[in-house]
């Protein structure tokens, strides 16, 4: 039990990560349940994300990042493991 409880918290850190990267950026990211389709998120006119919060938080982590993919990042600073993650999704790799 002890180590997923430390790999939940590692996830769910990077959770917030992506959340205050889209602060910075002038993204919102709303967790909300719906009938999503594609990666189960929406991006509005490239200021809002909208993820589905009945998903996995790996799934979510996944679609966060691939909706950053897609997104100018040039001119921010994005964590390491942001970025790693970022890049993979933009090459379509899965999420590990």
């Amino acid at each position: 039990m002890k180590k997923k409880t430390k790999i939940d918290k590692k996830k769910s850190q990077l959770l917030e990560e992506f959340l205050m990267l889209g602060e910075k950026c002038g993204i919102k990211i709303i967790h909300d349940k719906g009938d999503f389709n594609g990666d189960n998120c929406v991006l509005f006119s490239n200021d809002t994300i909208v993820i589905n919060k009945h998903k996995p938080i790996e799934q979510r982590l996944y679609v966060l990042a691939k909706c950053f993919s897609q997104t100018n990042l040039d001119n921010v600073y994005i964590k390491p493991v942001i970025r790693d993650l970022i890049t993979k999704a933009k090459e379509d790799k899965v999420y590990e």
